[in-house]
């Protein structure tokens, strides 16, 4: 499959007035520009109606060493009156020849959705008319969020390479693959548009990348994709690389007590430091006037009651112990009696099937500045250094139900426009500030958010629901975190257990800790149906409490420490991901550059397999390898071996379930 990269327009397509632009667009008079752009060159090329009543503009960025490109298009209404109705607006509408007997696979990925098996790997075989299998997908998250389901990224695999697609979108997009006997059509953009614009006014369009990459295996495409990612796309301060902490968060204990206070957290705040963690975490206990946490969403003032002195000294003592402060925040949900629906009504959206939530209008100029000075002033007084902003509400039913007939799609736009400006104005008023980016877990990942936050909490499922599964808890963690790293290099999780099966079933990002939850205190299987995490967590021991296991939590963060330079390097399934019990997970995280590498191995507790067979990625079979194998946190002992010998590692595993970490360095 082939892009040109260097063409003057991408593929988009659109309808205007009912006339398809491949009809008309080529014959649009225009201008193109190129500028200097980090790793590539910015191409900007605007045309325009001939009668002047409409211009298209495409800013495309092509990444030479990647041979990638992405462009964003937009619409601008240049005439004196409301423009036609441009609808059907895809910014990716790409046709490529394919012979009828070459296969060709889609590879992709189950979104968020506080389940077991969240971004667990999807492969598609896309087949011609006539064949057996699909000819034609359709990609679509749910809601209005965009990684709600379905992930934004997709791999296009046919015989010698492919072709990634990312989406841009933190909205409701859709992807729609058709095959026939001669081609392949792919095309994306929002689920729906069907607008006018008026005189002046300006829309941008979901922003798309294709990244073309070569090989037989699949792998290589989407470690480009990461590589991308981190060269390009993930956020940075002062020119560094943000990377996820791990960190403490005393949630669980206000869900089950009721109980937030200074007194609670600065019992916990130097032993979370002793341990070695990087970040203290305060969530959804901290603001409003009375009731619980979800409804007083929309009161964005410290709750004295609780916080007297406010939330600085706590900042302040986290950062003189070393540490980060992270705060949440839900500021586009409103609850029903809450400060802001008191007080600005029309700065909120409403939607017939939401009696007790408004969504806060972020497409509004007056509710965005409202909102975005009062998140500044609420970060710059209390010492925030991550800002953590959720969303626990599905907002397409509010834009559509915003919408007039001839202005389809226009809510969202603005809302998605808003959000971008609110979070670009944020980290500009605070420079070492960074975002986290939580939608009632991981389900808001896309393009654009990538390249201003990372996801510290991808699922729903390990606190929601997950902790009645027992150890199948673990087993949805690493479905959770091997699923994603395929696609996004740096995220979180959370750890509910510090024995080294359990941490490591979390540990390929960063990871955030609330309490300790013994063995003998998880369920002895999936009891989902009888047993709440509710049950469960009553077990837990927060780290102020004795019992609390120090020791094995310094062990599990030093052990994740030494493995955290190995996150931004590729990452490899080393089997099949599945969420069955009796199954193996096994994964590889290798650093090219450094010529090291790390390979994590699990034994699932049903598992009747004492050994599996690796065959361990990028290893020289003619160089030597000084390698460790470790089943508890304690290193074991270095042993030179062969290249191809480590390559074909046969791991054995006695305990059920267990863990073991292969870690690998190059001889020079």
């Amino acid at each position: 499959m082939s892009f040109t990269d260097t063409a003057a327009v991408p593929p988009v397509s659109f309808v205007l007035d009912g006339l398809a632009s491949a009809e008309f667009l080529d014959a649009w008079p225009g201008a193109t520009r190129e500028e200097a752009s980090p790793g590539g060159a910015l191409t900007r090329t605007r045309l325009e109606a001939p009668d002047g009543s409409l211009a298209v503009e495409i800013t495309a960025r092509r990444f030479d060493g990647f041979g990638a490109v992405e462009w964003v298009v937009e619409f601008e209404n240049t005439g004196s009156a409301a423009s036609g109705i441009i609808e059907d607006i895809l910014p990716l509408d790409l046709r490529e020849p394919f012979p009828e007997r070459e296969r060709l696979f889609l590879h992709h990925a189950k979104g968020s959705a506080m389940g077991i098996d969240d971004f667990l790997p999807i492969t598609t075989e896309i087949d011609p008319p006539g064949w057996a299998a699909t000819r034609s997908l359709e990609l679509v998250p749910r809601g209005g969020r965009s990684s709600n389901g379905v992930l934004p990224f997709m791999n296009f695999q046919r015989t010698g390479g492919g072709m990634i697609v990312a989406v841009g979108w933190s909205g409701q997009w859709a992807l729609h693959a058709d095959r026939t006997k001669d081609d392949l059509r792919i095309r994306a953009g929002m689920e729906e548009t069907h607008l006018r614009l008026q005189p002046g006014e300006r829309i941008r369009t979901p922003r798309m990348l294709v990244l073309p990459w070569e090989g037989a295996d699949a792998d290589a495409g989407n470690n480009l994709l990461r590589r991308l990612l981190i060269a390009h796309y993930m956020p940075r301060i002062d020119g560094e690389l943000v990377m996820p902490p791990s960190a403490q968060c005393l949630q669980w204990y206000f869900y089950l007590t009721g109980k937030a206070s200074e007194d609670l957290e600065m019992a916990a705040l130097p032993k979370v430091a002793d341990i070695g963690a990087e970040a203290y975490w305060i969530d959804a206990c901290w603001y409003g006037e009375k009731g619980e946490w979800w409804q007083q969403v929309g009161s964005w003032k410290v709750n004295r009651e609780k916080f007297p002195r406010g939330l600085k000294p706590i900042s302040d003592a986290a950062h003189e112990a070393g540490m980060k402060f992270v705060l949440w925040f839900e500021p586009e949900r409103v609850f029903k009696g809450s400060i802001l629906d008191r007080e600005q009504p029309e700065f909120l959206l409403s939607s017939a099937g939401s009696a007790d939530s408004k969504l806060l209008d972020l497409g509004n100029p007056d509710a965005l500045r409202h909102i975005t000075d009062l998140v500044s002033t609420l970060v710059g007084e209390n010492g925030v250094d991550i800002y953590r902003q959720d969303f626990n509400i599905d907002p397409l039913p509010f834009w559509r139900e915003a919408d007039e007939p001839d202005r389809v799609g226009m809510s969202e736009i603005r809302y998605i426009e808003g959000l971008y400006r609110m979070w670009d104005d944020l980290r500009a008023r605070h420079p070492a500030v960074w975002i986290d980016n939580c939608a009632s877990g991981g389900r808001r990942i896309d393009l654009e958010t990538m390249s201003r936050s990372l996801p510290l909490w991808p699922s729903d499922f390990p606190d929601t629901y997950g902790l009645s599964f027992g150890h199948g808890l673990s087993v949805g963690c690493q479905c959770i975190n091997a699923g994603l790293a395929r696609w996004v290099p740096l995220f979180g999780g959370g750890v509910w257990n510090f024995t080294p099966y359990s941490t490591r079933s979390q540990i390929t990002g960063g990871f955030t800790f609330g309490c300790h939850i013994d063995e003998a205190d998880m369920p002895a299987a999936d009891r989902s149906e009888t047993v709440s995490s509710n049950d469960v967590m009553e077990k837990c021991m927060a780290i102020f409490q004795e019992g609390f296991p120090m020791e094995a939590a310094r062990a599990a963060i030093a052990e994740w420490r030494s493995l955290r330079h190995l996150f931004v390097g590729d990452f490899y399934l080393l089997g099949p991901l599945t969420v069955s019990y009796h199954d193996w997970c096994a994964w590889q995280l290798h650093r090219e550059d450094l010529g090291e590498g790390a390979a994590m191995f699990f034994r699932r507790h049903e598992s009747p397999f004492g050994a599996m067979s690796a065959r361990l990625r990028c290893i020289d079979p003619e160089a030597q390898y000084d390698v460790t194998m470790s089943t508890g946190y304690e290193e074991g002992p270095a042993e030179r071996m062969c290249g191809a010998r480590l390559a074909a590692l046969e791991i054995e595993i006695g305990q059920k379930p267990g863990s073991l970490l292969a870690r690998y360095r190059k001889c020079t």
